[in-house]
């Protein structure tokens, strides 16, 4: 579990602290979210993480069910949204923000279970083969991305409400990448679990990318105009 929580924590919190740094005090004099909201939304993620790898691990011998991947998909983006739609945060620019905390929160909570789950086979780290290691790696890595991603999505959907056509677009992407985690399970005892391993970094990777990394002030100046308001100190 401590193995687990390291390789989760960490980057989770470094990609918070890295992705969230110039929206917040001192960057910018007036911060675009709430810190204590921000960090509220990670927890309640948190939460909703661990009781869906709770949930998860008890589908262990389907993992590599393709339906099982598509319906934890589902439950995944619905949970972001039942806590988003409130109209707190309806037409508001800093819901993107939360969606993202939310999102990344679950990640967390999601790829600890899974972590714990699949090092607990092995009776010591010297058994853990290097296959495993990387399948391990991958998973957190895409996982982590994935539901930032999705939560920024289904948050703006929210600030824009337009709350369907963002819903559907996060689901669909998080449908893909789970059914590629299932082939990869699949084909775990062969080396064709490269392929869709791969496949699914590229994508969480790439909508990562477009959607946060690249993408995320625009959204920021766009869902501001719906407001009435324009700030010149959006990073670019």
């Amino acid at each position: 579990m401590i193995v687990a929580a390291i390789l989760v924590f960490a980057p989770a919190l470094l990609m918070i602290y890295y992705l969230m740094k110039d929206y917040t005090y001192p960057a910018v004099e007036e911060p675009f979210f709430k810190d204590s909201t921000l960090f509220t939304l990670f927890a309640v993620g948190l939460i909703e993480g661990f009781i869906i790898s709770a949930f998860y691990k008890m589908f262990i011998s389907s993992w590599g069910n393709v339906l099982i991947g598509v319906a934890f998909a589902l439950v995944q983006q619905l949970a972001v949204l039942v806590v988003l739609n409130l109209k707190r945060f309806h037409r508001k620019s800093d819901t993107v923000f939360y969606g993202f905390s939310l999102g990344i929160g679950q990640g967390v909570g999601m790829a600890f279970g899974v972590t714990v789950t699949m090092l607990s086979v092995f009776t010591s780290f010297s058994d853990v083969d290097v296959t495993s290691w990387i399948t391990i790696v991958l998973f957190i890595a895409q996982e982590l991305m994935l539901m930032c991603s999705t939560g920024a999505t289904v948050g703006e959907g929210v600030a824009r409400l337009r709350i369907s056509e963002f819903t559907l677009k996060a689901i669909l992407i998080c449908v893909f990448c789970n059914i590629m985690w299932s082939f990869t399970i699949t084909f775990g005892s062969s080396l064709l679990w490269i392929i869709p391993a791969i496949v699914m970094i590229v994508a969480a990777t790439y909508f990562f990318y477009v959607s946060i990394y690249r993408g995320l002030p625009g959204v920021v100046a766009d869902v501001l105009k719906l407001e009435g308001k324009k700030r010149n100190d959006i990073p670019k």
